[in-house]
């Protein structure tokens, strides 16, 4: 398939996740899920030090492109079924690691046109549908529901998201505009930082998501448990492409310092798809392709433990335990 600038804003998020391995599938066969995870950090990290630090535009651009790409990766890594390994190289550990549903689904049933927590608190025995307020959490006091109660509201939100199902948005620059409207007051009243730095909570709340599907407690080890402890890291995965839209979305009403060079698409508007091709797009390729190589299928010589090279090379490669205190 031939890829453009001028059409990437019409890609499904799930296109997304499939081009992830058509640039690094050769490379990313070598990567566990805990690898591919401390890369999403590592630029959810630098995306907040860039926004700190009022780094200039491309800079931080080109943190939000990497930070999206992991955050595919990491969808495309979690798809399977539970216990069947995908790759000889995958721990049975990691075979406990997986979600369910696609990316635009688990993010849908998270967010179906409303917001979840606005949803939750409103009385179920009224009428909902797509035309709810905004969101109007800020302001209000920390979630108190009980462990139930969030359960019972994760279970009546995916059938509300279900029957309203024909409203998920078709691309990624609709999944943009429908966060903008969700949450246009918070976009709003927030700054840069401070949706930056609720971006990052929220890849911590996916990382305790993870380590909850293999780590249990004796009392909470039952039947049903690991539907549950599924369906949260969905969801965290969902809060997470959340605030990484809204902070795309703040940068359309104050971008960042010295943003001259801004990837815009129609209307002077900055959109996820736009930063993302302006990272690992090519039209002299027409393909997404990896930006240190330039190539459509990543040829980058790089070397994995113990997927290309033994563990013994490692070991031999250590110099004597003083080696950093030399002077010669």
């Amino acid at each position: 398939m031939k890829y453009s600038y001028a059409m990437v804003g019409r890609m499904q998020l799930d296109d997304y996740v499939r081009v992830v391995p058509q640039i690094y599938g050769e490379h990313d066969r070598h990567r566990s899920i805990w690898d591919v995870w401390c890369h999403t950090l590592h630029h959810g990290a630098n995306v907040a030090e860039r926004i700190r630090k009022e780094a200039p535009a491309d800079k931080l651009f080109t943190e939000i492109a990497d930070l999206a790409l992991w955050m595919f990766t990491t969808v495309q890594k979690l798809s399977g079924k539970p216990g069947k390994r995908k790759g000889a190289s995958e721990s049975q550990v990691e075979t406990l690691v997986r979600i369910q549903n696609s990316c635009s689904d688990l993010v849908w049933h998270r967010y179906p046109g409303v917001c979840h927590l606005c949803y939750a608190r409103r009385s179920v025995s009224q009428r909902h549908g797509l035309d709810l307020p905004l969101c109007d959490c800020s302001g209000r006091k920390s979630d108190r529901r009980d462990r139930d109660a969030k359960r019972a509201d994760v279970r009546a939100l995916r059938i509300f998201s279900e029957s309203v199902r024909r409203h998920k948005p078709r691309t990624i620059d609709d999944w943009q505009l429908m966060f903008a409207s969700i949450f246009a007051q918070k976009i709003e009243r927030l700054s840069q930082p401070e949706i930056g730095f609720h971006l990052l909570e929220e890849l911590g709340e996916v990382s305790n998501a993870i380590v909850r599907m293999y780590s249990y407690t004796k009392g909470n080890f039952r039947p049903g448990e690991p539907n549950w402890r599924q369906a949260r890291l969905e969801d965290q995965i969902a809060d997470a492409f959340s605030w990484l839209f809204a902070l795309v979305q703040k940068l359309n009403a104050g971008p960042a310092k010295n943003n001259r060079d801004a990837p815009k698409v129609g209307h002077r508007r900055i959109t996820l798809s736009a930063i993302i091709w302006r990272r690992y797009g090519a039209d002299h390729l027409n393909s997404f392709r990896c930006p240190s190589c330039d190539k459509a299928v990543c040829s980058c010589p790089l070397v994995f433990v113990p997927g290309t090279h033994p563990v013994e090379e490692v070991l031999r490669r250590y110099k004597p335990p003083n080696f950093l205190m030399r002077t010669k």
